[in-house]
């Protein structure tokens, strides 16, 4: 069954929900006791880049209402509440779910766009920056890879490093190639991305993109955003997969990029999201090297909900906030919060 399939039953359903009330319903009745955290990319208009659209989570409009809605239905918490919530701190009154709200990459439209709504509303949003890509126009290894299939000469071509795949972006659509590709390149056994993406381009015929402006948001703007209430943490130095890296270039990632971070913020750096977050992107011995180069907690990215005192301090799950009309983000709050393990 397509994605494309998934998503509209699921629409459907949040429709026919609201529309009977069961929503507003669910607003009322009591929540589990647990964490959400949210996580988000870029904001703005994904048919406007160049690069990689999957990596827009909401339009301007789109994540205010959001961030309005989690702010009247949710018990939305700092980076320190989260953690509290995480060891089992306890709480007066009948159980609920804390929501933590958090953002990946630190590109620009995090401070231009998302900061100004989440400090309007009085919301922390946790915002994990690669240290070697702040302030830098350098192009991500999953926008130069977007870039070139987007300039592609052939439609039909295959690529065996790491793995043999077919990729027919005339059968399949861009989008669908474009994932197909990025997960190819996240696995653990891709040892050399630079080997991948150029056999990529010799491949499909595609181009590297020109030089870019900035992309990530600067030092001043990071510091900027703490002043506003705002809290930082890593998302290692360069962005690989940890787990195609060895141990000591894995420390390397991680240790280098909390000093990079606490030196220019003049702030402590005590938490870092995993770069990709999936399951094979990082491993038991990553958990423990995290712990190791001092940082409190580390976060994932392959879906689920947090339950206080269950959930490892160095694999805290997070869940994709991407393309969900009103109505649907609305039925997975609820949802989530109900049920304290389900994002719809």
């Amino acid at each position: 069954m397509s994605d494309t399939i998934k998503t509209g039953k699921r629409e459907l359903l949040a429709r026919w929900l609201h529309r009977t009330g069961l929503v507003w319903l669910a607003s009322r009745l009591h929540a589990t006791h647990s964490l959400l955290v949210l996580t988000y990319h870029r904001i703005g208009d994904p048919s406007a880049t160049p690069f990689d659209p999957g990596v827009y989570s909401a339009t301007a409009d789109e994540f205010h209402d959001q961030m309005a809605y989690l702010r009247k239905t949710a018990d939305i918490v700092t980076v320190d509440e989260a953690l509290a919530c995480l060891d089992g701190a306890p709480t007066a009154g009948r159980p609920r779910c804390r929501a933590l709200v958090t953002f990946d990459d630190g590109c620009i439209d995090n401070y231009e766009v998302a900061f100004p709504i989440l400090r309007s509303l009085g919301i922390q949003g946790l915002f994990f920056l690669i240290s070697g890509m702040a302030g830098t126009g350098a192009i991500p290894w999953w926008d130069r890879i977007a870039y070139i299939l987007r300039t592609a000469t052939r439609s039909a071509f295959p690529l065996a490093y790491p793995a043999g795949l077919a990729v027919d972006t005339q059968s399949h659509g861009f989008h669908t190639s474009l994932r197909l590709i990025l997960q190819l390149y996240k696995r653990p056994d891709n040892a050399d991305g630079e080997r991948f993406i150029a056999e990529l381009r010799a491949a499909c015929g595609g181009q590297e993109p020109p030089a870019s402006s900035r992309i990530f948001l600067d030092w001043d703007e990071a510091r900027a955003m703490i002043a506003g209430g705002m809290a930082i943490g890593s998302h290692t130095h360069s962005h690989p997969v940890l787990s195609q890296l060895s141990d000591e270039q894995q420390l390397q990632e991680l240790v280098g990029s909390r000093r990079i971070l606490a030196e220019q913020l003049r702030a402590p750096i005590d938490t870092i999201a995993y770069p990709v977050g999936a399951r094979s992107a990082f491993t038991p011995k990553t958990q423990e090297l995290a712990r190791q180069a001092g940082y409190r907690a580390a976060f994932s990215y392959y879906g689920g909900i947090n339950l206080p005192g269950r959930t490892p301090r160095f694999d805290v799950a997070r869940q994709n906030v991407g393309g969900q009309s009103p109505n649907r983000f609305a039925m997975q709050v609820q949802v989530a919060q109900l049920s304290g393990r389900f994002w719809p």
